[in-house]
């Protein structure tokens, strides 16, 4: 074997110890990013249009108090303590109209006592005495929206701005276009709180009449090539879902694509009955797309979205160390989604039979425990037929997609690292350093996939692989070409069971 040096000279004849240092390859190391795409208020400090990392700054300060991304930066923040979590200001429509409503008090109250709405998913209550006029209870209200309330622990305002004429509050969307007709005013979430007798309180069940649809497609363009494993946004029509599937396609100049190499997956949510859901879900098919399906969600879209992503980001972060990563490849089922309120009504809740029929059509869900939290449940992408329109569920779940991005990103390092600078020759019979062969190439990448089955966890078949991995040259000789037979390892969600019953077995 002959030992080669990159920096020390053969003919070198001046005595007596030279030494040159060279990287032997680390272990491997990533990178996982959350972004959240969304807007800030005028009183925010960030950029609009340029990447921010939130760090542990107030994202109050960062995105202006009661605006969409200081809310999504708290639910992420919350999910993920300390994972790296950037935001993506964007502009608002052009020519927007902002969503409104309003609330009315008639009539005078003959009671004592505390009522109460929930706006955005978050109370608002306030007291109540023989006498009150409706003028006097709707400007108390007003004042009590006005003033916000706790969430994790930080003093948060509305996402609303309110106007007050006689008995009418009148509730207007901090940001304009057609996601504040989102927000949600509702009733009785919590016990405890009555209407005051005398008094008639009126009011839609969220507000209305907003205009503008963000162009998502300019939106994303503002990344560029920043890394952004895990994208989360509130924007769900047809054109900025086909935004998003462009933007992380597998071919072409998609983050997916073999000349990109980046990766990505988007999460939204939407609110609809479950036939629209699983109507509009059937009629998509984006493997690198998660839409949660909810129901009359107290909590507007970008609350949910942020919160899933933060646990996809916390799961499934693609920065883990090799004996870390078998949190990539396990299910995110029972994982609470803190922060967010479930749906009112039992109705508005998906059953089995519900989510079944969800996740047979490319949507996903939550669900809702005894104790009121919300859970997830499944996290599917709304890929379910291949290139020739046939059933296909290898890229049903967002376990497998985070996965392959490992095995990925893990065998790209195992190859620049053990091969920066070689010679590729057919054999090499000395083992002379710097020289690599397809046997030689074959023999590293069997040895990482068997890491990544019994270190990792997250692959399985190593037997199999060794068997079946082909690494040969091609017809351009300063080339190598292989085929990985990768066999991701799966997650257990059903467990069935035949439980045979007899009033007594024999001996």
């Amino acid at each position: 074997m002959v030992v080669a040096f990159n920096a020390i000279p053969g003919n070198l004849r001046v005595p007596l110890f030279y030494a040159e240092f060279n990287s032997a390859g680390s272990p491997f190391s990533g990178y996982s990013r959350q972004v959240l795409v969304g807007h800030k208020l005028s009183g925010g400090i960030a950029s609009v249009g340029s990447l921010i990392n939130i760090g542990g700054f107030d994202p109050r300060l960062l995105f202006g108090n009661g605006s969409m991304l200081c809310d999504m930066a708290l639910y992420a923040r919350e999910m993920d303590p300390v994972g790296e979590i950037y935001a993506l200001a964007l502009a608002e429509p052009n020519t927007p109209t902002a969503a409104s409503g309003t609330v009315v008090f008639s009539g005078t109250a003959t009671s004592a006592g505390t009522m109460a709405r929930w706006i955005a998913g978050e109370m608002v209550s306030i007291a109540y005495a023989v006498g009150d006029t409706a003028a006097t209870l709707a400007a108390r209200f007003a004042a009590a929206v006005n003033a916000g309330y706790v969430k994790f622990n930080k003093a948060v305002l509305f996402p609303v701005t309110t106007g007050v004429s006689t008995g009418t509050v009148t509730l207007t969307a901090r940001h304009g276009g057609t996601i504040g007709n989102s927000i949600r005013i509702d009733t009785d979430l919590d016990p405890g709180y009555s209407d005051p007798a005398g008094i008639t309180i009126t009011h839609g069940a969220a507000l209305t009449s907003g205009a503008g649809v963000v162009d998502f497609a300019a939106a994303l363009a503002l990344l560029g090539s920043s890394p952004a494993e895990w994208i989360a946004a509130p924007f769900v029509t047809s054109t900025q879902l086909d935004a998003a599937r462009a933007f992380l396609a597998d071919t072409g100049s998609g983050r997916w694509a073999p000349l990109q190499q980046m990766h990505g997956h988007y999460t939204t949510v939407m609110d609809d009955t479950l036939a629209n859901l699983t109507s509009f879900g059937n009629g998509r098919n984006d493997r690198h797309a998660t839409i949660v399906g909810v129901r009359n969600a107290p909590h507007p879209p970008w609350c949910w979205a942020a919160a899933v992503n933060g646990a996809l980001g916390f799961s499934k972060n693609l920065a883990r160390p090799i004996t870390e990563a078998v949190e990539i490849a396990r299910p995110l089922q029972t994982i609470v989604l803190n922060g967010l309120r479930a749906p009112k009504a039992q109705t508005d809740r998906w059953s089995v039979t519900d989510r079944q029929s969800l996740y047979s059509n490319g949507i996903a869900a939550c669900v809702v425990r005894a104790d009121g939290q919300v859970a997830i449940d499944r996290l599917v992408t709304t890929e379910q037929k291949n290139a020739f329109n046939q059933p296909d569920a290898t890229f049903l779940d967002v376990e497998t997609l985070a996965q392959s991005a490992y095995v990925g990103r893990y065998m790209r390092n195992v190859v620049e690292s053990n091969f920066p600078r070689h010679v590729l020759k057919d054999d090499n019979p000395r083992n002379l350093q710097g020289v690599v062969t397809p046997k030689a190439a074959r023999d590293v990448l069997i040895h990482a996939y068997g890491e990544l089955c019994d270190v990792a966890g997250i692959c399985e078949g190593k037997d199999r692989f060794a068997r079946d991995v082909i690494v040969e040259r091609s017809s351009d000789p300063n080339r190598l070409n292989a085929y990985l037979p990768v066999d991701t390892a799966n997650q257990l969600r059903v467990f069935a069971a035949n439980i045979s019953v007899s009033t007594q077995l024999a001996a």
